[in-house]
């Protein structure tokens, strides 16, 4: 019976197989499948399965890095995943997002997952957010409305599902400055399961030439015997 360890291990590898060389939106696509999100899923909600399947790989402590936008020094930091998913996915019986103009109230649809493929496609991100808008209020072109009430309308649509976007107030230990840094959860996500995916691939050649065993003998093997024999390999 394989330990809990190494059946992360096997669900890190199966995930690396199904993403690797893909374009971004495809591999980002193929992570959201292993979170269970599906394509009619608030973003937010999306970001929170994320954040799941990140925990359940590789556990809640998060190292993350941001490039502080003034002197670009590297901050490090730690965050928990687990209590970021509780977090980030909006509650079942949030109301739709609605606004006034005029008279009368106009009733948006929150961005869901599926918008994201079509994005995919705009030119820059201004057309991107032009063309998002587009799909949350159901017209064709959202320029009918005045600057005012597009405000009124980005400020609903993120009232309603917040955790569409991961944002941590960070201060630069070298110049001083504070910035809200934006983490995108997939690449994140993706930087992780590569480098383990990778990792585990390396060990296994490692042993394979050294001893002779197949992929799944050495990915059989506790993490410490299989560490003894890597140093004993001299692949440590």
């Amino acid at each position: 019976m394989h330990s809990a360890t190494a059946r992360r291990e096997q669900d890190i590898l199966a995930l690396w197989d199904r993403a690797a060389g893909r374009p971004r939106r495809q591999r980002d696509d193929a992570l959201l499948m292993a979170a269970g999100a599906a394509a009619t899923d608030s973003i937010g909600a999306g970001n929170a399965a994320l954040l799941a399947l990140r925990t359940k790989l590789f556990g809640a402590p998060w190292r993350l890095r941001a490039a502080c936008p003034i002197c670009r020094t590297d901050c490090e930091f730690m965050t928990d995943s687990a209590t970021l998913a509780d977090g980030l996915a909006p509650p079942a019986d949030a109301r739709p997002p609605r606004i006034a103009i005029g008279g009368s109230e106009l009733t948006l649809r929150p961005p869901a997952l599926s918008d994201l493929a079509e994005l995919a496609a705009a030119s820059d991100c201004a057309a991107a957010a032009q063309l998002l808008l587009a799909r949350c209020l159901g017209v064709a072109s959202p320029t009918a409305f005045d600057q005012g009430v597009l405000d009124k309308i980005e400020a609903e649509l993120e009232r309603c599902d917040p955790g569409a976007v991961l944002a941590f107030a960070l201060d630069c230990p070298d110049c001083g400055h504070a910035w809200q840094a934006v983490i995108d959860i997939a690449p994140a996500l993706w930087a992780e399961v590569q480098a383990a995916a990778e990792r585990s691939l390396l060990e296994v050649d490692a042993l394979a030439r050294e001893y002779g065993w197949s992929e799944a003998e050495v990915l059989a093997l506790p993490h410490a015997r299989r560490a003894a024999y890597l140093q004993l390999a001299g692949a440590s």
